[in-house]
């Protein structure tokens, strides 16, 4: 989700039975309503954090998904992840004296120097999606592209993976000749002995000159092999 759908998010919006987040249209960047499956253990735990008040009660439906104790809606990020990127990164952040002013010049420059942003986050789930062979067109639905082409960014191929695809073609395991793969029948009999029959009218036309514009063979190749 981009930043602005998440804080824009109530519990109504959350399927519990379903597992499943809809992003209604007014919020999102692209104006359509998308849903998004709760498909990991560490998402659904973290809802039922966030659903929890300071007396540990569910908050209400219309209560802001990322709300503190209290169920006020949490206006901006950027406290909270200058705060959580300096941390992971071995950082203490430090703070003007003032509760409202940004971090101190010490701070601030070894959160520059991390050069992690939020967006970034995004970028790596749809990466670790599409390396591991999540189609880009499922990938652009999940994201709420209105256009493959922005998704196709995210398709960074490490050359470790593009060794591995190429390498597919080294083995002779994953290749199998026809006959052994499909064992002939009558139908098949038939089949084959019509393609022949096929061909031979095929030879004899060019011997003979064969019908205005069809002089030369067809020069599509034909494998003997079928790929798994």
């Amino acid at each position: 989700m981009r930043r602005g759908e998440m804080l824009a998010l109530t519990f109504r919006d959350v399927d519990w039975t379903n597992q499943v987040i809809t992003l209604r249209g007014e919020t999102t960047k692209s104006g359509r309503t998308r849903m998004l499956p709760i498909a990991t253990l560490r998402l659904k735990a973290v809802l039922e954090w966030l659903r929890l008040d300071e007396a540990n009660e569910t908050k209400g439906e219309d209560v802001a998904v990322f709300s503190n104790a209290s169920g006020e809606p949490v206006r901006h990020f950027r406290k909270a992840w200058e705060t959580t990127v300096l941390r992971a990164n071995r950082q203490q952040p430090e703070w003007e004296k003032e509760s409202n002013k940004p971090l101190t010049q010490e701070s601030h420059t070894a959160f520059k120097a991390i050069n992690l942003h939020w967006h970034d986050l995004r970028h790596e789930y749809a990466s670790r999606l599409v390396e591991r062979g999540v189609p880009l067109s499922q990938v652009r639905g999940l994201l709420g592209h209105a256009s493959i082409v922005t998704t196709e960014r995210y398709d960074n191929h490490t050359f470790a993976a593009l060794q591995a695809a190429a390498g597919r073609l080294e083995s002779g395991k994953t290749f199998t000749s026809a006959s052994q793969t499909r064992p002939p029948n009558d139908a098949a009999r038939a089949d084959s002995k019509s393609a022949s029959d096929s061909k031979a009218r095929q030879d004899n036309d060019l011997k003979v000159g064969g019908p205005p514009g069809d002089r030369t063979r067809d020069t599509v190749i034909k494998s003997h092999v079928l790929y798994h």
